[in-house]
C-alpha cells in the first residue's frame, strides 16, 4: 500500500531546514511534527516526539492541511527564503534582524514591522502565548454559530493573542505598540485589535472605546473577541500549555467546554472565573469542565442511571432538541445493556438487539438533528457510525449463515454437506469481523465516544440551536412532530410513481424511506393516539417485506463472488478431495428464485398499505397532539 504524503518535495525541503534552523522553539517544533506526520507516525508517537499533547499535534497537521505554508510566521518564510538564495517579491529579503528593544531605546523602526515580528521581539514567553493564540482561535471557530463574526474577525482575534502580553518597559501601555505602523494592519485594524487587548484587560468602558477612535458599531465586536480571550488566556493560568479544549457544545442558554491535561482542573477554574464577559454578552451560562481520561469507562453508577429509563419519557410539551435527546438516551441504553452479551457472542441476538440500537440512534440524528448544532451531531455520529460498522460486518454474517442454515434444512440430510465450503468460508471470515469488532470495542476511542455522548444525552440544552428572539417558530414536540411524521410519509408515498417498473436499487432506497417513517413514529409514539400501534406494525410488514430482499440480493452477489473464486478455494485440494459446486450453485439459484418472488409479489403489499384505512389510522394518532 502506497503512504499518502502529507509535504510536497518543495516544501518538506523548506520545513525540514525550519526544523533544523528556526530560532523560535515552537516554530522548529511544528516543523518537526509536520515532518514525522510525512514520516508516517502515528499521532500519539509524533506527540511524543515533539513533546506537545494529541490534541495540538492533530491541530497542526490540520491547520497544514487548510493553509499549507502559511502555518508558519511570514518572516520565518521570508528567512529561510534568503538563505535559500530564492527572491522573494523580485527582491532578495534579509532575515529578521536581531531582537532589540525599539521601544525601550525609543528607535524608530527603519521599517514597519508584522505582528509576528512583534510577537518574536518582546514576548518573554512566546510558546505560553502561541498555545493561547490557538485555544483563543478554537473557541472563536466552535462558537461562530453565537457570535455570528467573519473570518476578518477572526485575524483580529489572531492578531491580539500574538500580541498579549508583550514586555513593555515600566509604566508603558499596549497604545505605544500601536503608536507606529505594523506591516500587515491597516490603522483601522490596529485600533480593533488594540481595543480588544484593552477589553481583554477589562477596560470596556465606553470612554477608553472613544479614546482609540473605534466606531461605536465596533464596540461589540471588539468584546465579544476580548470575551473569547479572556477565556483562552484562563485555560492556561497553570503555565503549563497542557490543557487543550477536547468539545465544546452550546445549547440554549448554555455553553459547555470540555477540556483535558495535566493541569486542566486549574485551568478549567481560572477560565470559568474569566467567563463573565461572554456570559453578559450572550446571556449564556458558560461551563468549563474537565473530561475525564480517555481510557475511562462509564462507571456502573453511570450504567444505572441510563438503565433506570423504561422509556424516552417524552412529553408534548418537550422542547424538540429535549424529546430527541431523551430518545438517544434511551436507545443508547439499550446499546449499551447488550454489550456484554455481544463481547461474549453465546447469543447472536445480544449482537442484533445492540446494532439496532445504533441504527435508532443514527436514525433519530436524523428526525431531531435541525435541533441541534451540526457541529455536535457530526461529533456523536462519528462515534455511532464506527460501531454501527464494527457490529454491523458480524451481524450480516449472521444472518447470512442462519438464512443458510434454514435453506440445509429443506434439503435431505445426505445434501447439506454440499454447502460445507460455503458455511467454513463465512465462518472464518466472521470470526475475523468480530475480532476487528472486540478491538474496536476495547479501543480508547469507542470509550471516548461512550463517555462524550454519555455526558450530551445528560446535560440537557447542551447542543441545541438557540431560538431566535425576534419572532416565535415551532420548537415543541406538539408543533413540529405531525410535520415531521408527514414528510417521513411523504418520501415514502414518492415512489408509488416507479414501482410497477422499480429496479433493485429504488426497492432498496424505499426500504431506507420505511425504516425512516417507523422510526419516527415510533420516537414520537408516547405522545400519539393508540392507533399508532396499528400504524407501525404496517410499516414494519413492508420494511421487513423489503428487509428480506435486500439480503436475498446481497446474498445473490456474495454467492456469485464466492462460485468465481471457487476454483481458488479448492486448489489446495487433492483431486479426489474436490468438491462439486453445484450445491452452491442450486444455493444460488433458490436466492434468485426468492428475490424474484419478493420482487413480484411487492406491488401487492404496497396496494395493502397505501389504502385509506392506513392513513385513516395515522391521521387519528397525530390529531391528539
Amino acid at each position: 500500500m502506497i503512504m499518502e504524503r502529507l509535504l510536497g518535495s518543495e516544501e518538506r525541503q523548506q520545513i525540514e531546514a525550519m526544523a533544523m534552523d528556526a530560532g523560535i522553539e515552537s516554530v522548529r517544533r511544528r516543523a518537526q511534527l509536520l515532518l514525522f506526520y510525512d514520516d508516517g507516525l502515528q499521532t500519539k508517537e509524533v506527540a511524543q516526539r515533539v513533546g506537545l499533547s494529541r490534541g495540538r499535534t492533530r491541530y497542526w497537521r490540520r491547520q497544514y492541511q487548510a493553509k499549507g505554508m502559511g502555518v508558519f510566521p511570514p518572516s520565518i518564510r521570508l528567512a529561510q527564503a534568503s538563505s535559500d538564495g530564492q527572491a522573494v517579491g523580485g527582491s532578495q529579503v534579509s532575515p529578521p534582524p536581531e531582537a532589540t528593544s525599539a521601544l525601550e531605546t525609543g528607535q524608530d523602526y527603519a521599517e514597519a514591522l508584522s505582528v509576528w515580528d512583534l510577537h518574536w521581539r518582546y514576548h518573554p514567553e512566546a510558546r505560553r502565548a502561541e498555545h493561547i493564540h490557538d485555544l483563543a482561535l478554537s473557541l472563536f471557530d466552535e462558537t461562530q454559530s453565537i457570535h455570528q463574526l467573519t473570518n476578518n474577525h477572526r485575524r483580529f482575534l489572531d492578531a491580539a493573542a500574538l500580541l498579549l502580553g508583550l514586555q513593555l518597559p515600566p509604566g508603558s501601555s499596549t497604545g505605544e505598540i500601536f503608536s507606529r505602523p505594523i506591516a500587515d494592519l491597516s490603522p483601522a485594524d490596529q485600533n480593533m485589535v488594540a481595543a480588544i487587548l484593552d477589553h481583554q484587560r477589562g477596560k470596556s468602558g465606553r470612554r477608553a472605546m472613544a479614546k482609540l477612535s473605534l466606531l461605536p458599531v465596533l464596540e461589540r465586536e471588539a468584546l465579544v473577541l476580548a470575551a473569547l480571550l479572556r477565556i483562552a488566556e484562563g485555560l492556561d493560568s497553570s503555565h503549563a500549555q497542557e490543557t487543550t479544549i477536547q468539545a465544546i457544545e452550546s445549547g440554549a442558554g448554555r455553553l459547555q467546554i470540555l477540556v483535558e491535561g495535566a493541569k486542566a482542573s486549574v485551568d478549567a477554574k481560572a477560565a470559568q472565573s474569566r467567563a463573565k464577559m461572554w456570559e453578559d454578552l450572550f446571556q449564556q451560562q458558560v461551563s468549563v469542565r474537565v473530561s475525564r481520561p480517555e481510557d475511562q469507562s462509564l462507571s456502573d453508577e453511570d450504567l444505572n442511571g441510563l438503565y433506570a429509563f423504561q422509556r424516552p419519557g417524552v412529553e408534548p410539551r418537550d422542547p424538540l432538541a429535549e424529546a430527541g435527546r431523551k430518545v438517544l438516551r434511551y436507545h443508547f441504553a439499550q446499546m449499551l445493556r447488550h454489550e456484554d452479551g455481544t463481547r461474549l457472542g453465546e447469543d447472536i441476538e445480544e449482537l442484533h438487539d445492540m446494532r439496532v440500537a445504533t441504527r435508532r440512534m443514527r436514525a433519530a440524528f436524523e428526525v431531531f438533528g435541525d435541533a441541534f448544532e451540526p457541529k455536535v451531531i457530526k461529533r456523536h455520529l462519528k462515534g455511532l457510525k464506527a460501531a454501527g460498522r464494527a457490529l454491523g460486518r458480524v451481524r450480516d454474517m449472521d444472518v447470512f449463515m442462519e438464512k443458510a442454515q434454514a435453506y440445509l434444512q429443506t434439503l435431505p440430510e445426505d445434501q447439506r454437506p454440499g454447502l460445507d465450503p460455503l458455511l467454513q468460508a463465512w465462518t472464518q471470515e466472521r470470526e475475523a469481523d468480530r475480532i476487528e469488532m472486540l478491538v474496536h470495542l476495547d479501543s480508547p476511542e469507542y470509550q471516548t465516544f461512550k463517555r462524550r455522548f454519555f455526558e450530551f444525552l445528560n446535560t440537557p440544552g447542551a447542543g441545541a440551536r438557540s431560538l431566535p428572539q425576534d419572532s416565535p417558530v415551532p420548537y415543541l414536540v406538539e408543533q413540529v412532530a405531525p410535520g415531521l411524521i408527514y414528510t417521513r410519509l411523504a418520501a415514502v408515498r414518492a415512489y408509488d410513481l416507479v414501482l410497477k417498473t422499480a429496479t433493485i436499487e429504488q426497492l432498496h432506497g424505499l426500504r431506507i424511506e420505511f425504516k425512516k417513517l417507523r422510526y419516527t413514529v415510533e420516537f414520537f409514539r408516547e405522545v400519539l393516539g393508540e392507533e399508532a400501534k396499528v400504524v407501525i406494525d404496517e410499516i414494519k410488514g413492508l420494511q421487513d417485506h423489503l428487509g428480506d430482499l435486500n439480503d436475498a440480493n446481497v446474498a445473490c452477489q456474495i454467492l456469485r463472488d464466492f462460485l468465481d473464486n471457487w476454483e481458488e478455494l479448492q486448489s489446495g485440494l487433492p483431486l479426489s478431495e474436490r468438491q462439486n459446486p453445484e450445491p452452491v450453485v442450486a444455493y444460488l439459484a433458490a436466492k434468485h428464485a426468492e428475490r424474484y418472488n419478493l420482487m413480484v409479489t411487492f406491488q401487492q403489499a404496497w396496494d395493502h398499505f397505501n389504502r385509506p384505512e392506513f392513513h385513516r389510522n395515522l391521521a387519528l394518532s397525530v390529531s391528539v397532539l
